[in-house]
């Protein structure tokens, strides 16, 4: 039993769906957190040099 479960996260495909969920919700966590505004519409520090 243990060696099937060994097998299956050994898989690489899994592995790379598993990082590209963890990646895409950090991605989607820091646009929710400081919104989807570009340079020029917002609080963006250097707007006045």
């Amino acid at each position: 039993m243990l060696d099937k479960i060994k097998v299956f996260f050994a898989n690489q495909k899994l592995k790379w769906i598993a990082r590209f969920a963890y990646y895409l919700l950090i991605l989607l966590l820091l646009f929710f957190m400081y919104g989807f505004n570009d340079a020029n519409a917002g609080t963006y520090i250097y707007n006045d040099f």
